[in-house]
Order: C-alpha cells, then structure tokens, then sequence
C-alpha cells in the first residue's frame, strides 16, 4: 500500500517498509512538483521532466500564434478537482474532465512508484484537505457544504481509479502528520500545514498510547494565493489593469478587472479555453487608450505564448527569497509589449499579504475552540508545508505560542504519517 501526498504544489509516495514508512524516489527525487506537461501524440510527463519539456516546447513552438493548440502545461491540478464549478478543458479538440486530468499525473506518479519498488500496487492512502467545501467549492443555494465533500471526494476517488489505484483511503493532511509524529512529541500538539493549495490545522494529544486527534480545521489559503495577491498588487498593472477603455460615446470606462486578471489566474489559466478571452481582448485594443494599447498587447501574447508557468514561477522565487532576504525582485519581459523589474521589499510583502495572516490566525483560534483548548495548552507547534517558511506566517504562530513553535519535515511529513494514520484507524473511504 502506497501513502500518496498528492500536493498541489509537490507529490511525495511512500511504501511499507517493515514497521513504518519508506519515501519513494520517484526518478527525479522524493518530491516531485505537482505538474504536467501535455502534447499531441505523446505520453504526458510531469515534475522536472515536465518543465523541462515546456521549456524545449516554448523554442520549438516558438513561432506559432497560439501555443495552446501545440502544447498544454498545467500546475496545481489538485486545486481542479476541488473547484466543483470545474468540470473539465478541451485540450486538442477532446473534452477532458478534471478527474481524468489529475488521474493521469497520478498515474505516472504510480508508473514511477511501481518501477521504483519493483512490483505494481493498486491500494493507496491519499491526503486530502479538511475541508472540501469552502470558497473553491462555491457553496450556494440549495447545496450543503456535505453535499459538496461528498462530491469532491468523488472526484479524488474518480481520479485514483483512473490513475490504476482500487482500493483507496483518505485521510486528512496535517490529521496525517500528527499520526507520523506519534511517540516523538507529547500533549496537546498543533499541526499547522499550510500548503500550495489549503492551510489546514490538526489539534492532536500525543502520547505513549499513540495520537488521538481533538479538531481540525481547514480553509482555502495557500501558497498559490499568495503569489495572486502579490501579481494582482504589482504586476497586473503591466498588462492593463489600470487601464480605459473609450466607449461610442467618446467616454472612457475603467479595464474590466477580470481581463487583466488572467496574469493572476494561475492554476485556472492553464486550465481554460481562452478563444474567446483572446478575441475579446484583442478587440479591447482598439478602443484602449494609446498608453494601454501595448499592455494588453502584451496580454493577449501572454495568452498566446502559454506564459502563465514563467510568470508565477518569478513570483514564486520573489517569495521564496523573501524568506531570508529584505528584498527581491520579478523580472519579466514580453517584448516589444511588456518588460519589468518589480522589486518588493519584505515589509511591502507583509503588507499585501496581511489579512492572509489575519486569516490563518483566525483558522487556528478555530482549531483550538473546537478542540477545548487556548494556546496556553499547547506544548509544540509543528509547521509543515513549504508556505510555513514565510516569516509573517511563522511570527503570528511564535506570537501565539512563543518558545513552542518548531518546523517539520516541510516537503515530506504527511506522506510519511498516511499510513501510520490508516493503521490507527484515522483514515476513511
């Protein structure tokens, strides 16, 4: 049986090995970043053979007006399947549903596992978020939030039964870490897995009996959302977004926001059929200010160019450097449309990402009140997750729990705690 840790930025297999668990190198590493590359007539790969194939793909295409119809890379497929107003993409004339695309980089994620352990396996326990039924859920009307788990989860179930999998077990992520932890924490342990796609907080008593598990809570916050928040702040202005447009009347009304907002759309973008947002906003240009009209040109080429990876990888290194650094820069360029250097110093990134940490403190009080406990209570904190490395995140925790706080093992902890889980009975069909 395979422990999964399908991430939405990362992917990390486990195997049974003796009385725990094993990491599995996967061909390129133990961690294999969650994304897929797809052309016509060939096998789809994914992690660093993927970006690999999309960059050779960005020369060998590089000619063509719309490189969507040659090549597909798609990131953070995971975050598809729990958008329940997500069906599906037409990729090269074919509809594919979002379990059939998660379901295939799952199952070259089971190709690589079953080579590395020598034998094919069809059972797995795969993580999941607490919650499946919030902001990307879209709750409304007549639709309960339970309505809404059991649907999603009908969907990671479709998925891992695409990718070859039979019997499948899910458990909740940081509800996984806990279990990994058992016997080397004790008391009340707070597990604050803050990922990609979710934040998701576990209250666990850790002891010689194993762990027992108070609360957990979850929500739509992630490290994804950062990078929206930072390209919406800084860099959608260079495609636009403050942009007019004249109208017949010789008025001039302000840039459709959702326009300009495809620079920040990072998982959605990949996944769309965009003719009729290239249309659309080739027509734009006409009626645009000249000052504007090379912004949304470059738009429109950012569009055509696939660019959407590029950008929110220099979004996503900008972040990452802010971790140890004061400042960094996202330097990109489209020419002869849009060229930039945006330096963001640490301070200005607190700043744009301030009601995120708001949010997580709240999420966490949330977690101890269903639990019975206040943060006096809790003898560690345990971050895992590569979006608890950010400093703002990491000093609302040490503010609430000074002196507790510790990091884990980011990348790997909730794949190495899935089946310890199962087999304490935490895990669920």
């Amino acid at each position: 049986m395979y422990g999964i840790d399908f991430g939405t930025s990362n992917t990390v297999v486990t195997v049974r090995d003796g009385t725990g668990a094993r990491l599995l190198d996967l061909g390129s590493g133990e961690v294999v970043p969650s994304l897929m590359y797809f052309e016509r007539d060939r096998r789809a790969t994914i992690g660093d053979e993927a970006i690999a194939d999309y960059t050779e793909a960005r020369s060998r295409f590089g000619g063509k007006a719309n490189l969507y119809n040659s090549y597909r890379f798609f990131q953070a497929l995971k975050l598809a399947l729990k958008d329940a107003s997500f069906k599906g993409t037409t990729i090269f004339g074919s509809f594919w549903p979002a379990e059939s695309l998660a379901g295939l980089f799952l199952r070259e994620v089971k190709r690589r596992a079953d080579e590395s352990v020598g034998a094919e396996c069809a059972s797995a326990v795969v993580g999941r978020p607490v919650s499946l039924s919030g902001k990307a859920g879209l709750v409304t009307g007549d639709v309960s939030p339970g309505d809404v788990e059991d649907a999603v989860v009908a969907r990671y179930r479709a998925a891992c039964a695409y990718a070859g999998f039979e019997e499948v077990r899910f458990v909740p992520e940081p509800v996984a870490a806990a279990a990994g932890m058992s016997g080397e924490l004790s008391g009340t342990v707070l597990v604050f897995d803050f990922g990609g796609g979710t934040l998701d907080v576990a209250v666990a008593e850790s002891g010689a009996k194993g762990v027992r598990i108070l609360s957990s809570a979850g929500r739509d916050l992630g490290g994804y959302l950062l990078n929206e928040d930072v390209s919406r702040a800084r860099i959608t202005r260079h495609f636009g977004s403050e942009g007019k447009i004249r109208t017949m009347k010789g008025n001039y009304l302000d840039m459709p926001r959702w326009i300009t907002d495809q620079v920040a759309s990072f998982y959605a973008l990949p996944l769309s059929d965009l003719a009729a947002t290239r249309r659309l906003i080739k027509e734009l240009i006409y009626d645009a200010r000249p000052v504007d009209k090379p912004r949304l040109r470059g738009l429109a080429e950012f569009l055509d160019r696939n660019l959407t990876f590029e950008l929110f990888d220099a979004i996503d290194a900008a972040k990452i450097a802010l971790s140890d650094g004061d400042a960094a820069e996202i330097a990109f360029a489209l020419p002869p449309h849009v060229s930039f250097v945006e330096r963001l110093t640490r301070a200005e990134f607190d700043g744009v990402i301030g009601r995120r940490v708001d949010e997580a403190r709240a999420l966490v009080l949330e977690a101890l009140e269903r639990a019975g406990r206040l943060p006096a209570d809790v003898s560690a904190v345990i971050r895992v997750g590569g979006s608890s490395r950010v400093p703002a995140f990491a000093a609302m925790l040490e503010s609430l729990f000074p002196g507790r706080v510790r990091e884990g093992a980011v990348f790997t902890s909730i794949a190495s705690g899935l089946l310890a889980a199962h087999d304490a009975g935490l895990s669920a069909a």
